[in-house]
């Protein structure tokens, strides 16, 4: 197997030119679908393999789903099991997929799948007698937990992640339930963190007997988890016991992968589940060097910026995939999971994506912010909205299991894996990027606490929602400045700038994205009344600007319709989906009011014919903006 890895930062301008699939929303809305949709045959489906059990979702059971939609997962590197999962990473991530859809759409079966994730995993712990005990499970094998490469062990990294999950529903739910499981992890691992030279103190062998301790594989740089769960514990219970776990763990962080003198310097490695010691010791992966550059960002230290940019260039340089016209065509650029099993996935590119946008942001107005960075995330996320399955039965939104996928039959399984990844990463990119998610829609985008409750509508309501312990700053895509903001019945002043220390709202015209501060709740978002008969107030444009387009013909050519409530200057360009610019078509001319007609003649700034697809036309004055859609055909 020959791939081409690339040795520098930058990519090609031409990986930009693969246009997405479909929005992203869209996208999103239909993996989520085949997650709830259940299907599969062939699996076990009740409680350890009991007839008296109970049934449940099939991810529960088996890593992938074949095209036929059998559950075996006997064909991928496990003979002589039937069903394989990865119950603490699968559990953790979607918990994340499903809270965040709800955030997205209100749709509360979110919460209900989630929950039914976290309780599923509470039963099935190790023995609270156990050294490491009351701690999830990393792989189950044949409805029993335990087995596969992992043996009689469970990996140390993954506790934590799930740990942080049950927080998470805990200040939703408020049921105790998920507060002592957390509890109850967070002991264990304090209790279990090594001591002693500066290669092991702060840390956690990987792969351990839970009965014993015994290890059976070492070193893993993946403690970011451990650092984040011990922080949020020691935030709620200022107990000192969790702050010197966590200060012990971020110690040994910087010290050892991320310190040049260090012989570890740059060793991200250990943390899949399908993988030997043998296959892993001494392999590097991706994933716990972007949430190392994750929480170098959140925790800023001294250097972090240097510090930053070094792991994201050991990443890039040893995992960017950029072989375009050669084994995955047009689909670049992507990134591989681990030097052993050199493929890219979904999962793992959109990570990158995601890490890329919020590297590239932390570091605005910083000399070393590499604009290179954003291109390569937004160009990856186009690539990975090809992802999905339509072989067999398997036309019903769930992803493949790698991008090579794409071009020619790879892998015979679909992994849960994907799909799940696939919803968190799409919505978090469309937050760190609001021109990507929908303009015609009201989406909450970020919020810094637990929404308690979310829901859009109705009538000319945009949103309503309670966050745990009532405050919080929110962002949220609206189509139009709303009429006004409350927060326990109160309203809140509008703002002409994003709040900082002062309750309050402030609507961005360029983005569209509305942040509200606040110190109570619920908060309510009311929609302006639009002055057009029959607009539904939750989809309604600035009526002081309004832009009307006329579709694009056979020949390639599109008309786009101003329509100015006064005289004033107009800025109109067309974007592709990425948020790019693509042509300007005025550039602050001044116009008298009325309607004013525009032609695009399908031509980006150099002159070269742009690709079928969707475009977007947005429109700004000094007194409103405004945006439409252009469906270009060819």
């Amino acid at each position: 197997m020959t791939v081409c890895l690339a040795t520098l930062a930058s990519p090609s301008p031409s990986f930009a030119e693969l246009a997405p699939a479909k929005p992203y929303a869209q996208l999103v809305s239909e993996v989520v679908g085949f997650l709830f949709s259940d299907v599969g045959r062939n699996g076990i489906r009740t409680n350890d393999n009991d007839p008296g059990g109970y049934p449940v979702p099939p991810y529960f059971y088996s890593y992938s789903i074949n095209d036929g939609n059998n559950l075996d997962g006997n064909l991928n590197g496990y003979p002589g099991y039937l069903s394989v999962s990865y119950p603490a990473y699968t559990a953790a991530v979607a918990i994340d997929a499903f809270l965040d859809w709800r955030r997205w759409s209100g749709d509360e079966e979110g919460l209900t799948r989630a929950r039914a994730y976290a309780d599923w995993i509470l039963e099935h712990r190790t023995p609270s007698g156990d050294l490491y005990g009351n701690l999830p499970y990393s792989t189950q094998t044949d409805g029993v937990m335990g087995g596969g490469w992992d043996g009689p062990a469970i990996m140390t990294d993954k506790p934590a992640m799930f740990g942080l999950r049950l927080l998470r529903l805990f200040d939703i739910t408020g049921e105790t339930t998920y507060r002592d499981g957390a509890l109850e992890i967070a002991d264990v691992l304090a209790a279990t963190q090594l001591t002693g030279d500066i290669a092991d103190e702060g840390r956690w062998p990987f792969r351990v007997v839970p009965l014993d301790g015994a290890v059976t594989q070492d070193y893993t740089s993946h403690l970011t988890p451990a650092v984040r769960f011990f922080d949020d514990l020691a935030a709620r219970t200022g107990s000192t016991t969790y702050a010197l776990a966590r200060d012990r763990a971020w110690a040994w962080l910087q010290a050892n992968p991320c310190d040049p003198a260090s012989p570890s310097y740059m060793r991200w490695e250990a943390f899949y589940e399908d993988q030997t010691p043998a296959m892993q010791t001494g392999f590097g992966d991706h994933y716990s060097g972007h949430e190392m550059i994750v929480e170098l960002l959140n925790r800023r230290p001294a250097g972090w910026q240097d510090m930053a940019v070094a792991v994201w260039d050991s990443l890039t340089a040893r995992y960017l995939v950029a072989d375009e016209g050669g084994r995955y065509a047009e689909y670049v650029p992507i990134t591989l999971e681990w030097f052993g099993w050199p493929e890219g996935t979904y999962a793992s590119s959109l990570q990158y994506a995601r890490t890329a946008l919020l590297l590239h942001q932390a570091l605005e107005g910083d000399l070393r912010q590499d604009d290179t960075w954003r291109q390569t995330a937004l160009a990856m996320a186009a690539v990975c909205s090809h992802g999905q399955n339509d072989r067999g039965n398997a036309a019903d939104g769930r992803m493949f299991t790698t991008i090579f996928d794409l071009v020619q039959y790879f892998n015979v399984d679909s992994w849960y894996e994907q799909d799940f990844n696939t919803v968190k990463y799409f919505l978090e990119i469309m937050a760190l990027e609001p021109d990507l998610a929908p303009t015609a829609e009201t989406h909450l985008l970020a919020a810094d606490r637990a929404l308690t409750s979310i829901a859009y509508g109705p009538g000319d309501t945009l949103v309503t929602y309670a966050t745990f312990g009532g405050d919080g700053r929110e962002r949220i895509k609206v189509v139009a400045a709303p009429n006004g903001v409350t927060a326990a019945g109160s309203p809140l002043l509008e703002l002409t700038e994003p709040p900082s220390g002062t309750p309050g709202y402030f609507h961005d015209p360029t983005t569209g994205v509305l942040t509200v501060l606040h110190a109570d709740g619920p908060v309510v978002v009311t929609a302006a009344v639009s002055a057009v008969p029959g607009d539904d107030p939750r989809t309604a444009r600035n009526t002081l600007l309004r832009l009307r387009s006329a579709g694009a013909s056979g020949g390639g050519r599109a008309t786009i319709d101003a329509d100015l409530a006064r005289d004033g200057g107009l800025e109109l360009a067309v974007y592709d989906l990425r948020g790019m610019r693509v042509r300007e078509l005025a550039a602050g001319d001044w116009l008298t009011a009325g309607v004013h007609r525009f032609l695009w003649d399908g031509r980006d700034r150099g002159g070269r014919q742009v690709s079928s697809g969707v475009y977007l036309v947005r429109g700004r004055t000094d007194f409103g903006t405004a945006q439409a859609r252009i469906i270009m055909v060819r």
